[in-house]
């Protein structure tokens, strides 16, 4: 049995990743998990956490217990440490440092000096060559055994009766989405559904405009929406019930969304806004919907110019992710982690 310890900090999409590093764990070795909240001291900023770290970060008992307020002493020694978020990174480091240990880090990781220890999965191809990165989905807790297996569309005649999960965002870091493009999206729905015979099973989220939310409910009340569940009754996780939906169409803000999407083996039709600034999410975005032996899985097309008949040609074109995320990142990370925990070959291969 492996003990693990995954270290959570204040944001759900990013212990959600790091729970999901250790599903995929779990499928190269029995695991057993102890969980780590991680909160850094109000003066323990991202620079200064960086700046301690290349300088000073020898001492992990004392700056865990200044950064973070950790007891050392209270932490259980585990075998391998998994995280994700730039907070829990100095965090891991130290840890890894003290009991000498593999951590694993969900995301790639800038600004700090890692080791052979130290593992950093990526989802930019682009970064697939940096010291310590290996190249695999982002982690999630999507289970796909817990869903039936989607209908396959393969014509347009296909959507009469399919389900269509519509997962709704919002504008984020370095996304916008303006009226526009929420009017257009209202728009699309029901000329969808009046046209294709689709079944909408809609879901907002925290960053949705309320605006937005309250047009969408009007829609439901309407009868043009077979299910809606608005974020701001139902809370964080509600979601879950709409990746058994045929198909998902989901928001580009949201790179975990699109990866929980793909995670639930599903189709998935990114939906992007105009206003899109360079950043990581770009590239991961990308190779997501990059050619595969398989056939693509996910792709884009602009909110404010989508039709109903660009998007059936998109929809029937893909087809379902033909492997287990979790089995995809535990290849990914069997060659870099089976020799420091001592797997043998044979369960290093899922």
């Amino acid at each position: 049995m492996t003990h693990v310890l995954i270290l959570r900090d204040a944001k759900p999409g990013h212990f959600h990743q790091a729970e999901g590093v250790a599903l995929a764990l779990a499928r190269l070795t029995p695991i057993e998990a102890d969980r780590l909240e991680v909160r850094p001291a109000r003066l323990a900023t991202s620079d200064m956490r960086k700046f301690i770290m290349r300088r000073f970060g020898r001492d992990a008992r004392f700056w865990l217990r200044w950064m973070y307020a950790i007891d050392l002493d209270a932490v259980a020694r585990p075998q391998v440490i998994v995280g994700s978020g730039w907070p829990t990174i100095a965090a891991g480091l130290l840890l890894s440092r003290h009991f000498d240990v593999p951590f694993v880090f969900a995301g790639p990781i800038g600004g700090y000096r890692t080791g052979p220890q130290v593992i950093s999965l990526v989802a930019s191809p682009r970064q697939a060559g940096d010291p310590g990165a290996v190249l695999a989905p982002i982690p999630c807790t999507v289970d796909p055994d817990a869903y039936p297996a989607p209908r396959r569309l393969m014509s347009a005649g296909d959507l009469d009766g399919a389900s269509l999960g519509l997962l709704i965002g919002g504008s984020a870091y370095r996304r916008e989405f303006p009226q526009k493009e929420w009017d257009a999206l209202l728009a699309f729905v029901p000329e969808l559904a009046a046209r294709y015979g689709v079944r909408w099973r809609v879901s907002t989220s925290r960053r949705t405009p309320d605006t937005v939310a309250d047009r969408f409910k009007a829609l439901a009340q309407a009868g043009v929406l077979a299910q809606f569940i608005d974020y701001r009754d139902a809370g964080a996780g509600s979601v879950r019930d709409l990746f058994g939906a045929d198909a998902l169409v989901v928001t580009e803000d949201s790179m975990s969304m699109l990866a929980e999407g793909l995670a639930a083996r599903r189709p998935v039709v990114a939906l992007k806004s105009a206003r899109v600034h360079k950043a990581y999410a770009n590239e991961v975005i990308a190779g997501m919907a990059g050619p595969r032996l398989d056939g693509a899985s996910l792709a884009i097309l602009p909110m404010a110019g989508v039709t109903p008949e660009a998007f059936v040609a998109t929809l029937t074109r893909l087809t379902p992710p033909a492997e287990d995320a979790r089995d995809a990142i535990a290849r990914a990370i069997a060659p870099r982690l089976a020799p420091l925990l001592g797997l043998s070959p044979a369960r290093s291969a899922p």
